[in-house]
């Protein structure tokens, strides 16, 4: 019998590397996800009660999109004309790729697989440039592979690694690719030194995405945006976004933790500190190999100790994200910056087993 167009396809799709759900363990420290705990749930709860009380969840939202333009341009510092928003950056990845035909696409590596992941879906061809055995980039190699492809890909923050490009290399690798689309992920720049957003706003060849999900604390929101040319916005938001892209309440609660984004900034401050003590600590341990990070997370290499850590960690409830082998460095993983105490937690168990 003859297989259908259908069933082709199917056989293609599940051929592709895909998505994983973590598996949700009940009272465990929580670290594999880079999800911002050090952001009182309390703050977050309490937005999202006024936001309920506010909106009329029986009409579609209009006048909230506007409103988190608004509070979104004023926070990146771009006007609300080069914002476009969706329902979390993954979904903007995913209709930026479905709809400016690209052929080929540029990636350092290792970097985010999910973008990796859904160019492979939509029959891009990937070339992936390796980083340096300190994570970073050979700008003259990097460029070379650019300039063969129509679609360029920097996470900046890296993931998994964490490290962000000096700021000049990002500047004068998009300067050598003005003819090309460069696309920067800064999901995790609210915990970094830079943002490239103001510099998206002024090319016609730059998008910067950017989410609410870790440093305002609302991955369970579904919330992100895009900061591009003000040309560019327009036609994402009038022709290829879908008409309500992200729930009334969402859109509130983005704009409730929007308005009191001092106290986030506040909390920012304090990540980024404990990540640098984190960091201190781990430094002093024989057996592991740290890497710096500008993000919310560290990643670390166990090598020969990574199966008894593992071990450890699972004993103690604690989940981080297991990497494995990863770009020749051996026994990876990525912990992300939590509390003091849920850090304290981690940083007992590792010390207890060496």
């Amino acid at each position: 019998m003859k297989s259908s167009r259908l069933d082709d396809n199917i056989k293609r799709i599940n051929r592709l590397g895909h998505y994983s759900k973590p598996e949700k363990i009940q009272g465990a420290v929580k670290l594999d996800s880079n999800e911002n705990f050090a952001l009182e749930q309390d703050f977050v709860a309490d937005v999202a009660v006024k936001a309920a009380r506010q909106v009329d969840l029986r009409e579609y939202p209009l006048d909230q999109l506007d409103e988190l333009y608004s509070r979104l341009a004023r926070y990146a510092g771009v006007s609300a004309r080069c914002l476009a928003a969706g329902s979390g950056s993954d979904q903007i990845i995913e209709l930026l790729l479905s709809t400016l035909r690209s052929r080929r696409a540029t990636v350092f590596a290792p970097t985010f697989s999910y973008f990796i992941n859904r160019c492979e879906l939509h029959g891009i061809k990937v070339d992936q440039v390796p980083l340096e055995r300190d994570f970073t980039l050979d700008t003259k190699a990097f460029v070379k592979s650019a300039r063969k492809s129509d679609l360029v890909y920097i996470c900046s923050p890296n993931n998994p690694t964490g490290n962000q490009l000096e700021r000049q290399q990002a500047i004068d690798i998009i300067d050598s690719l003005e003819d090309r689309i460069v696309l920067v992920d800064e999901a995790y720049v609210d915990f970094a030194d830079y943002s490239l957003s103001a510099d998206a706003a002024k090319r016609d060849n730059v998008i910067v995405l950017r989410t609410l999900s870790k440093a305002f604390g609302l991955a369970g929101a579904r919330v992100g945006y895009m900061v591009a040319s003000e040309k560019f916005a327009r036609t994402f938001r009038s022709t290829i976004q879908s008409p309500y892209p992200i729930s009334t309440l969402s859109l509130a609660i983005a704009s409730g933790v929007l308005a009191r984004a001092d106290h986030v900034r506040q909390i920012i401050k304090a990540v980024r500190s404990e990540r640098g003590r984190v960091f201190a600590r781990i430094a002093k341990i024989d057996g592991i190999k740290k890497f710096r990070s500008d993000a919310n997370f560290l990643f670390i290499e166990a090598g020969g100790n990574y199966l008894a850590i593992s071990r450890s960690l699972r004993n103690h409830g604690i989940v981080v994200k297991l990497l494995g082998n990863l770009a020749g460095h051996r026994g990876c993983m990525r912990i992300t910056i939590g509390t003091r105490e849920m850090n304290d937690k981690f940083l007992r168990c590792i010390e207890g087993v060496l």
